[in-house]
């Protein structure tokens, strides 16, 4: 298994690589400004999906909520350009971090209030958490603009570069929260709220502090996704309350991360590359008839994927693709290594072989002693258990028990054909008797007998 593992670890390193280098030059290679505002969606949509799985993946708390941070940190940037009369430019994005740390601020006391509750409650405290603030929304028309909502200063470079910029800052902002959540999932931190995922209640047991832990991700997650939602505002131009909080947004992130894999790094790219696609597709040629399609085909996909991989792509692909190389992977092991047992087939050694375990020489000193008492005869077929050094136990069938002789030899093939066949059962009861030291007993009736050595 340590093979495969690090078989893995080689294959991964290329292909993430790749992918990256790919999305680089990607945007160059199109040079389709329709496909490449697709592609801009799309990569904020896997941020989106990387975010809600930090927190929600990682403890087992299913927020339907996390649109509220990103309503959030669309408002900041879209209130900071109103107030300061910041002009749409390449600075503009500098108010990125300021926009996360807003949503992350606010994500501070809801998270406490949420997360005194269990899994369940706390889905629906989250749901209540997203119409609360998009109520708000639409009610403070001093700071909000209510429905009529804000409009974004138009960015000044070049109309033929309009959807380069966007991309490269959402790729970046997919970088790094895909560092981040690898960084967690191997991380101590990462090791508590994946237990806090499995049970909770023993976790605490072992006086761990999980609530801080749990808020922590929380906010983390919260200020990422605050990020990501400034960039789509500022992308699309317009915010009001409707956009902002979709209510359409925490289903699509809940459904690419369960498509590609909750709890896991890559899960919800591989989920937010097949859905997004889609998605994007289906509402820039179909606009507002695709809005309830799309959302039929994302549950057909949920279903199909909780039908044939119920947990996920990536960690079902990972299951078989172990299981595929454990199979074909068979470990070399040197027969000069075995030694040849008198009464045992050599074609019992080939067995062994292949199940990697080794059988190390004996001198022929500590042979009576060592084999003697590693023979127990078992009811119905003459059969003797060898327990090997490493403490495994091989049932070997013996057609004849072999005596060895006081002085450490063996008898030659002429002689061991000639000698009478020892007789292993009692007299009385026919049971098979059982070898301890140099006698015999039987463990129904109690005779005992001295052991021969096959004389």
């Amino acid at each position: 298994m340590g093979c495969v593992k690090q078989a893995m670890k080689h294959i991964r390193t290329p292909v993430v690589l790749a992918f990256i280098l790919f999305s680089l030059v990607f945007p160059i290679l199109i040079g389709d400004p329709t496909t490449i505002s697709m592609a801009v969606d799309v990569l904020l949509l896997i941020g989106a999906a990387v975010a809600w799985n930090i927190f929600s993946g990682y403890t087992g708390y299913i927020s339907l909520g996390h649109a509220t941070y990103y309503a959030l940190g669309a408002y900041v940037l879209a209130l900071a350009c109103r107030d300061w009369h910041i002009r749409g430019d390449y600075a503009l994005f500098l108010l990125l971090p300021l926009a996360g740390l807003v949503a992350g601020a606010f994500a501070i006391p809801l998270g406490w209030i949420a997360l005194r509750t269990s899994r369940y409650t706390f889905i629906v405290i989250t749901i209540a958490i997203f119409f609360i603030f998009q109520l708000l929304a639409y009610n403070l028309h001093g700071l909000t603009n209510g429905s009529e909502g804000i409009f974004l200063p138009i960015p000044t470079w070049s109309p033929d570069l309009f959807n380069l910029p966007f991309y490269y800052v959402a790729l970046v902002l997919l970088l790094l929260g895909v560092g981040i959540s690898w960084w967690i999932r191997n991380s101590k931190f990462g090791l508590v709220l994946l237990a806090i995922r499995d049970d909770e209640d023993r976790t605490s047991g072992l006086g761990i502090r999980t609530g801080w832990y749990k808020l922590a991700a929380y906010v983390l997650s919260a200020a990422f996704i605050g990020m990501v939602g400034a960039v789509a505002i500022y992308f699309a131009g317009l915010i009001n309350p409707s956009f902002a909080f979709d209510q359409t947004l925490d289903i699509t992130l809940v459904t690419a991360s369960m498509l590609g894999g909750v709890g896991t790094v890559l899960g919800p790219v591989v989920g937010g590359l097949v859905l997004g696609p889609i998605q994007t597709y289906l509402i820039q040629q179909y606009g507002s008839i695709a809005t309830g399609f799309d959302k039929i085909l994302f549950g057909g996909f949920l279903l199909v994927v909780l039908l044939l991989l119920p947990e996920g792509i990536v960690p079902s692909l990972r299951k078989r693709w172990y299981a595929w190389k454990t199979k074909t992977y068979t470990p070399e092991i040197p027969s000069s290594r075995f030694t040849a047992i008198p009464g045992v087939s050599p074609g019992y050694f080939g067995s062994i072989a292949s199940q990697g375990i080794l059988i190390q020489s004996i001198p022929i000193e500590q042979q009576r002693s060592q084999i003697a008492s590693a023979i127990l005869p078992l009811p119905g077929e003459q059969s003797v258990s060898l327990h090997m050094s490493m403490g495994l136990s091989q049932k070997v069938r013996a057609q004849r028990l072999v005596p060895i002789s006081r002085d450490g030899s063996t008898p030659a093939q002429g002689q061991m054909a000639a000698s009478p066949v020892t007789s292993w059962r009692c007299p009385h009861c026919k049971k098979p008797l059982l070898l301890t030291g140099n006698s015999c007993y039987c463990p129904r009736c109690g005779f005992t007998r001295p052991f021969t050595g096959g004389k």
